[in-house]
C-alpha cells in the first residue's frame, strides 16, 4: 500500500502547496524578519514558477497579524488562468489569507531601486472604449524625464495596486506615458484612485 502511495503522481498545484504548507513557518520568519536574506522567499518563487513560468509569490502581513500570499501574474494576461488555478486549489491554512491577482488599496507608496514618488505624482487622462470595454490611458508622470523607465515601473506599480491588478490587466488598453512637467497639471486629469471608480462606473455598471 505505501508503495501505491509513493507511485501516485501529484499535479504540479498540488505539488506547489505541499511545498507551502511544509515550509510556512519558515516563511512565517522571513516576513517577520528585518528582510535582509532573502534566501526562503527565493525558493518559494522557484518553486511556483514550477507549476507556471508565467507566476509571482508575493508575501506579506495584514494589520490583524494574518499573513498573506498573493499569487500575481505580474500583470500579464496570459497568466491569468494559471492564477485562477492555483487559487482554486488552494487548501486551508491558519493564520494565513491567500489572495489571486494583487489586491486594490487606496493609500500604498512604493520605493523602486532608489526612486520613490507618490502617486498623486501621477495624473491619468481616460477614455473609455465601449467595444472592448477598455479605457485607453495617456498617463502623465510628474518629471519622469529623469529616468524613464525607473518613473514607468513605479507608475505601473501603482495602477497594479490602487486598480488592483485584475483591472489593469483586463480593463486597460492602449497606454502611453508622458512627462509631466514640475508644478503643472493636466486638463481633465484624475488620479489612479479616480480612475478606479470611473471602472466601476462605466464597465462594471457600480453607481
Amino acid at each position: 500500500m505505501l508503495n501505491f502511495l509513493k507511485n501516485i503522481k501529484l499535479s504540479p498545484e498540488k505539488k506547489f502547496w505541499n511545498y507551502f504548507l511544509n515550509n510556512r513557518k519558515e516563511l512565517e520568519s522571513f516576513i517577520d524578519s528585518d528582510l535582509t536574506d532573502y534566501t526562503v522567499y527565493n525558493k518559494l518563487t522557484d518553486e511556483i514558477r514550477k507549476f507556471s513560468s508565467l507566476l509571482f509569490a508575493e508575501v506579506t502581513k495584514h494589520s490583524d497579524e494574518k499573513y498573506v500570499l498573493i499569487l500575481t501574474p505580474d500583470g500579464k494576461f496570459e497568466g491569468i488562468k494559471d492564477t485562477q488555478k492555483l487559487f482554486d486549489s488552494r487548501p486551508e491554512i491558519d493564520n494565513w489569507i491567500i489572495e489571486k491577482f494583487r489586491q486594490p488599496r487606496d493609500k500604498i507608496h512604493f520605493k523602486y531601486d532608489g526612486l520613490e514618488f507618490p502617486s498623486s505624482d501621477i495624473e491619468i487622462f481616460a477614455e473609455l472604449n465601449p467595444e472592448k470595454e477598455k479605457f485607453d490611458l495617456q498617463i502623465f508622470i510628474r518629471n519622469m524625464h529623469f529616468d524613464e523607465q525607473k518613473y514607468q515601473t513605479i507608475a505601473w506599480l501603482y495602477l497594479d495596486n490602487i486598480l488592483g491588478e485584475f483591472n489593469s490587466i483586463t480593463k486597460i488598453g492602449y497606454v502611453d506615458f508622458f512627462n509631466l512637467e514640475d508644478g503643472k497639471t493636466v486638463k481633465n486629469g484624475i488620479t489612479i484612485l479616480e480612475l478606479r471608480k470611473l471602472i466601476d462606473k462605466e464597465i462594471y455598471k457600480v453607481y
